[in-house]
């Protein structure tokens, strides 16, 4: 339902003045004025071109649908901090259907309007669109002034329209990019991608402190859909993440912490299962199940990865070694065959983890704790391990700098179904956490806490094409 803010504002108004009539034209030109200098003045950072279309006293009063409404001018001008930032960057507004109405006295109007204000904080798109916007101006000294506004939204509009391919997203060249900024990775812990095989449907991980989930947007008619709760990962009893994606799309593999078979439920990563779920005939999801114990023996095996033909890859604790080691199961007659560890040439240099396998098994993509990369040492690092036709893999090549950022956790990776673009997740904290902090507000500090490049693990993406680079670099394993 709509949340049609300020209809109340305009009828409480309107009682005890003559019914309202078209405000006269030259009227009508300098109150339009006045409402577009209340916006317009932040493209050139122009503060008396705003303070003279506000009222600065006690009685300017303005409804925010996304935080706290603002009570008088003394509280309005703390906002002058961040819009005077360098990092804030207007970029344009429109309104659209505008329509002001003056009351009989002459001195005092309101006015309704649809409002597009598009701004950018340290360079990621902020603002808003299709914005219901409304407010009352008195006039003073012969001039018009601003003393109430209200913005509202459409609870079915809070959602950019987004169309295309990749979430209308333009791809990223050969230097990596965030991902869907402001919409994936918004300021949580996000990580693990799995595209469908038409592109049409796109899941994530995210941890929002103890909440660990997969969500889900879908490309429809109308764009696509704001990321929600997957549906085979509503239990809130239960923790979801990494989901795989077969090469039909009709299955889903994802890792949880459900207990199998004569398991008693847990708190937290007491088990770590993988667990599957079918695609319907209507095109929805089943309900989840547990593939059996040829998977899941025991209590610790994470991060399914899928060949076009079905083999799984996936990270279980190695009971002859204590660490965590790549293996894989292949398919026979349709069900799961006993899962083969893969040769020291992966498993034999550091402690590999959560690998991502190539639809044709050519090349394997890890994190790797335990061998240390130039520039970040001491944290796991992105690897590609490349095999041939003989089943023999090569030594791991580490990715560069780019990727491998310096302090960042290389935590999961994935490359898109049509072979086009690599993602993986990092940690990186942008220049607007650094410096100095006095002054800020708890809510500077909300604001940023949730935006990307927060120091939490954000989804990027790159060209996929730098793994030719890489493959000409690798060597047989000896």
């Amino acid at each position: 339902m709509a949340r049609l803010l300020g209809v109340a504002l305009v009828c409480a108004w309107a009682v005890g003045w003559a019914r309202p009539c078209p405000a006269a034209a030259d009227e009508r030109v300098a109150i339009e004025q006045v409402i577009r200098d209340s916006i317009g003045w932040a493209l050139t950072k122009d503060r008396p071109r705003l303070e003279r279309a506000l009222a600065h006293d006690e009685r300017l009063f303005i409804v925010n649908p996304e935080g706290p409404s603002t009570a008088g001018w003394t509280e309005f001008v703390k906002g002058f901090e961040f819009w005077l930032d360098p990092r804030f960057k207007a970029t344009r507004f429109e309104l659209r259907e505008l329509r002001i109405e003056l009351a009989r006295a002459g001195e005092v109007a309101w006015w309704s309007c649809v409002l597009d204000d598009l701004a950018e904080w340290d360079g990621r798109p902020i603002g808003w669109k299709d914005t219901r916007w409304t407010g009352v101006l008195e006039k003073r000294a012969g001039a018009w002034v601003i003393v109430q506004m209200h913005f509202s939204f459409d609870a079915r509009k809070g959602f950019p329209r987004l169309s295309g391919p990749y979430l209308g997203q333009p791809l990223p060249g050969r230097t990596p990019e965030l991902f869907a900024p402001g919409i994936v990775s918004a300021g949580n812990a996000e990580r693990d991608v799995a595209l469908s095989p038409d592109g049409r449907e796109l899941y994530f991980g995210v941890a929002v402190g103890q909440l660990v989930t997969i969500l889900w947007t879908r490309w429809r008619a109308e764009g696509w859909t704001e990321p929600e709760v997957a549906p085979f990962a509503a239990d809130p009893r239960y923790l979801h993440f990494e989901p795989c994606l077969s090469a039909d799309g009709q299955r889903m593999f994802f890792l949880t912490n459900r207990p199998g078979q004569g398991e008693e439920a847990k708190a937290g990563w007491a088990y770590q299962h993988i667990w599957a779920v079918d695609r319907q005939p209507d095109g929805a999801w089943g309900e989840p199940y547990d593939p059996g114990p040829v998977l899941n023996a025991g209590g610790q095996q994470f991060y399914p990865s899928l060949t076009r033909g079905g083999t799984l890859y996936f990270t279980r604790m190695d009971s002859a070694t204590g660490q965590p080691a790549v293996f894989r199961s292949r398919p026979i007659q349709g069900k799961l065959s006993a899962p083969e560890r893969l040769p020291d040439a992966v498993n034999g240099q550091g402690t590999p983890f959560n690998a991502f396998i190539a639809p044709d098994e050519s090349y394997l993509i890890a994190p790797v704790d335990g061998r240390p990369v130039e520039g970040n040492p001491g944290l796991p690092n992105y690897f590609v391990f490349f095999r041939d036709g003989d089943d023999r893999w090569s030594e791991g090549v580490p990715f560069g700098p780019e990727i491998n950022l310096p302090g960042s956790r290389a935590t999961s990776a994935s490359v898109s179904p049509d072979g086009k673009v690599l993602f993986f997740a990092a940690q990186k904290t942008a220049e607007r956490f650094g410096g100095t902090r006095r002054g800020w507000r708890l809510g500077d500090l909300q604001r940023l806490a949730q935006s990307s490049q927060n120091g939490d693990h954000d989804i990027y993406w790159v060209d996929a094409r730098i793994l030719e680079g890489l493959r000409a670099k690798a060597k047989p394993a000896q």
